[in-house]
């Protein structure tokens, strides 16, 4: 009996650090719904599909080595709650039974440095979109697509030189287009007036600054904030569409859906990633959000053409 105490008491320990470690890593998955007060908290909110995987061994091994029912619970509760906030972001299936003429936008971060210009100018003539709204476009890309204006007489164009330029280009004519900045302190928008099935809209084409420190994470809240209330103040129906920098379960994605009708009104889950796809750190940051009576009646993700950022392939329509 005595010699077996060592042995006992390394399993003891064995088991205790393994609990320790799991209680650690799961731990994450509650920072990040406390991304209002730090936006290093904010983080940890964008890896709600990533948090599965460990969230289901804790569990099981939890229930294998027979831990309390607290740690059980612990365990449950955090697999739960990632569930509940990927289920939260799937598509309504109803939306897709809107009938009517469609509207094909195409929404796509080309790359600053993505030297696979010809790809990209070529996957944008094979979408037939009626509309397309490009970020990150400098002068090397704006004059990469010089090409798209005879297929798009429709346009505007605003390079920058760091990452934030942006462009529309429309085959349908528009009634007004403008780089719009509410402040100073925000990045460069686009806001473009168009008639669409007999009827006026809004598309806002927007790319706020990634929230990489305190200084940009307040600043990209406080960009999403101010396209918020711009859709509130709005009298047309309003897409707003691009690389938000921002997951569904965000701080920041609540920020923008503040005080207006702004929803993923799609028949596509809002979850799938479309940043760093097929790395262990894919993200869903390139959104589409409608409010009624628009409607996405279909939401893809395109292929790969060279860049960090998957494009949207988005079919808008009217909801009755």
């Amino acid at each position: 009996m005595i010699e077996k105490l060592p042995v006992l008491s390394a399993r003891i320990r064995f088991r205790g650090v393994v609990d320790v470690c799991l209680v650690l890593m799961l731990l994450v998955t509650w920072l990040g719904l406390l991304g209002r007060f730090h936006w290093a908290l904010d983080l940890f909110s964008h890896f709600r599909w990533q948090y599965l995987i460990p969230c289901g061994v804790a569990l099981l091994w939890s229930l294998m080595a027979k831990r309390s029912w607290l740690m059980i619970g612990f365990c449950l509760a955090s697999l739960v709650m990632n569930v509940n906030d990927l289920y939260k972001a799937r598509g309504n299936s109803y939306l897709a039974k809107e009938e009517g003429a469609k509207l094909r936008v195409v929404s796509l971060n080309v790359l600053t440095g993505n030297p696979q210009k010809q790809v990209v100018l070529d996957y944008l003539r094979s979408t037939q979109a009626d509309v397309i709204f490009l970020m990150e476009v400098d002068a090397a890309w704006g004059q990469a697509l010089e090409s798209l204006k005879q297929d798009y007489p429709h346009h505007l164009l605003g390079s920058r030189e760091d990452n934030f330029g942006v462009a529309l280009f429309s085959r349908v004519p528009l009634l007004s287009a403008e780089i719009w900045q509410p402040s100073p302190a925000s990045m460069p928008s686009v806001q473009a007036r168009l008639m669409h099935a007999d009827k006026e809209m809004i598309i806002l084409g927007v790319h706020p600054l990634p929230p990489i420190g305190p200084r940009m994470a307040e600043r990209r809240d406080a960009q999403l904030q101010e396209i918020g209330r711009e859709v509130a103040l709005l009298n047309q129906p309003v897409l707003v569409v691009g690389d938000l920098n921002a997951t569904p379960w965000s701080w920041g994605m609540k920020l923008i859906r503040q005080g207006n009708q702004l929803a993923f009104r799609s028949s596509a889950p809002a979850w799938m990633p479309t940043w760093r796809v097929g790395t262990p750190f894919a993200i869903p940051i390139d959104h589409a959000l409608c409010t009624p009576p628009l409607v996405i009646s279909t939401r893809k993700i395109g292929p790969d053409v060279g860049s960090d950022h998957r494009p949207q392939e988005l079919e808008v329509g009217w909801y009755p």
